[in-house]
């Protein structure tokens, strides 16, 4: 089976799916390796080729950094390459690829000048972007392929274009330090959007890298964008703060995230994430198409909640605004469960806002997660006490959103929750971010939490959550305004405008890198609707609301009769959306009647 088909220039890179792992395919053609990070002395290709090691020398072209290798024929079944900084001569040699590893010789730091790219991998390599592996502890390399034709790409000047220079042309290395530079944006004629800056007079800006998995695996790099004063780009909110997002792993076309936004937008949630595409030029080079984005913080516009200062000691202050993350990355608490499978990880929220903790602000919110934990856990799923701290509206549609994206990581990481000042001020769910694993396995016919992967023993709340009786009433009533607004042809027909706006750009993109997001079939974008699709019709048969099931337990009961006696003699409007039966526009005795005929199949 085919899993992926990687581009670059004249040549083309398989990848085929077997029982272990992966096997790799090298076409015949002329290879080029980016020696600019590594700065090797000597490049050398190993490829471990039908149980044994071919090495191969690749020649520098002269005044560039990039080395030059070219394949006679094709070579099938390569079960790893790497490449060598090393005297070791070209030629065959008869032992494995690891073997081959283990002989070269450690140099004066302790390390083996080696990149190795793992072909058994649990992900395709092509998604990983031909980032190469150190075979020791040091961080990743920054090597890959490209083709010399790369280097003479230009915009298609279909999209605004960003310019982007840091002070003296520094390369931006890390997620920690910002580096300073200008920034100017050509809105490129597009008359729905101004341009910002310009040439001759840019923004000052700061900026560094971002991301986790796509800071540290794909060579097309997320950007962090500070201004030095607030600023509009393109009818963005109003901030300081903004994000260049490659989504060079989405190789649907470049439609799970944003098609994550618009049903967060057509659910109504309070804020959502707004991303417009554009072309980058950093430090007079094309690097291809982009997302200018809003980052998620607690300002007007964004997360609009008091904004708690850090080191607060107020105590009435400390009660709000809280923007929490559960990443791990210096986490405020863990919470492990008692009694609970050994191997299942804890949640361990982070603060975003405020960034730094007094005592007094660890002591409000760490027992308070730590309550809400509990009451989650509760062994009477009739005991509702959570509801007190959650909001249970957001957090419905939330979980509807996570389940019609079917993320494997939903729940777990990249999952934000905020609090506004005040004791009685609940938790909403959100905003929405990072839809990069949307069926990424898929298949349409299981619940996020049921997933049997890596990320399972993470999404320990969702799985408490939706064995409470109130909340599966709650999933119906949003799934039924799913269903009567007509929400997935919405999006569908938002996510028809956005494709068509990235094609001309997606083109230079793809003749700028050769693979990644932009390298995908033309068919991706088709395949990842018709899944979303199948999960909708299966979530539909798990959360349709039968007609006459006024009180959305799923079933059709004389309980649904009480609580229509229940709205008419009391005015308890609970179920307000499902009490009119038979549809006239009125709730009255007629609708009893109606509700009667259902039960009695009439």
């Amino acid at each position: 089976m085919c899993v992926a088909v990687v581009m670059l220039s004249s040549f083309s890179l398989k990848c085929h799916a077997i029982e272990m792992g992966y096997i790799i395919e090298f076409k015949a053609g002329e290879y080029y390796f980016d020696n600019t990070k590594l700065h090797f002395s000597t490049v050398k290709m190993v490829m471990g080729y039908n149980g044994a090691i071919i090495v191969r020398e690749m020649l520098p072209i002269p005044d560039k950094n990039w080395w030059e290798m070219t394949i006679d024929e094709d070579m099938w079944n390569l079960d790893g390459f790497c490449f060598i900084d090393s005297n070791t001569a070209p030629g065959n040699y008869n032992m494995n690829i690891n073997e081959f590893m283990d002989s070269l010789q450690i140099n004066e730091n302790g390390l083996r000048q080696t990149r190795l790219r793992n072909s058994f991998a649990s992900y395709v390599p092509s998604i990983a972007g031909w980032v190469f592996y150190p075979i020791n502890d040091e961080e990743i390399s920054d090597g890959y392929w490209r083709s010399t034709d790369s280097y003479n790409v230009t915009p298609s000047g279909t999209l605004p274009i960003v310019h982007v220079n840091t002070q003296d042309s520094q390369m931006i290395l890390d997620k920690e330090n910002y580096i300073d530079g200008t920034f100017w944006l050509n809105n490129c004629g597009i008359e729905q959007y101004e341009s910002l800056g310009s040439e001759s007079d840019p923004l000052s800006i700061q900026i560094k890298g971002r991301g986790n998995w796509t800071w540290a695996y794909f060579y097309k790099k997320p950007y962090k964008v500070k201004f030095a004063q607030k600023v509009s780009p393109l009818g963005l909110d109003k901030s300081k703060h903004f994000i260049l997002k490659p989504d060079a792993g989405d190789l649907y076309g470049y439609v799970r995230n944003e098609t994550g936004f618009e049903l967060s937008r057509q659910f109504g949630m309070p804020y959502t994430t707004r991303q417009l595409p554009v072309e980058v030029i950093l430090n007079g080079e094309y690097i291809g198409l982009y997302f200018l984005c809003e980052k998620i913080r607690v300002e007007e516009g964004r997360v609009d909640i008091f904004e708690q200062q850090d080191n607060e000691t107020i105590p009435e202050n400390v009660t709000g605004g809280w923007l929490l993350e559960n990443d791990w990355d210096g986490p405020i608490v863990n919470m492990q469960h008692q009694g609970n499978d050994p191997n299942e990880f804890s949640y361990a929220w982070s603060s975003k806002s405020p960034e730094v903790l007094s005592q007094q602000q660890y002591n409000y919110i760490t027992p308070l997660l730590k309550h809400i934990d509990e009451c989650i856990f509760v062994s009477d799923k009739n005991d509702n006490s959570w509801e007190n701290y959650i909001d249970i509206d957001y957090l419905t549609r939330f979980y509807v959103i996570q389940e019609i994206m079917d993320g494997v990581e939903s729940f777990t990481r990249s999952l934000f929750m905020y609090k506004d000042l005040g004791e009685d001020e609940k938790f909403i769910f959100g905003p929405m971010w990072d839809f990069d694993c949307s069926y990424m396995l898929q298949t349409c016919d299981h619940f996020i939490y049921d997933y049997d992967c890596e990320f399972k023993p993470w999404n320990l709340w969702i799985r408490e959550l939706v064995k409470f009786p109130h909340f599966q009433q709650k999933i119906r009533e949003v799934w039924k305004e799913f269903k009567d607004k007509g929400i997935l042809d919405k999006v569908h027909e938002h996510m028809a405008q956005w494709r068509s706006q990235l094609v001309a750009a997606e083109a230079s993109d793809d003749m700028r890198w050769g693979f990644y997001a932009s390298n995908h079939p033309a068919e991706a974008p088709i395949e990842y609707f018709s899944l979303m699709d199948r999960k909708v019709a299966w979530l539909d048969e798990q959360w349709g609301v039968p007609e006459g099931d006024v009180n959305l337990d799923g079933f059709v009961t004389a309980f649904d009769v009480t609580a229509i006696y229940d709205y008419l003699l009391n005015g308890n409007e609970t179920y307000l959306s499902t009490l009119d039966v038979n549809g006239d526009g009125e709730i009255t005795a007629a609708d009893v009647t109606a509700l009667y005929d259902i039960l009695l199949g009439n």
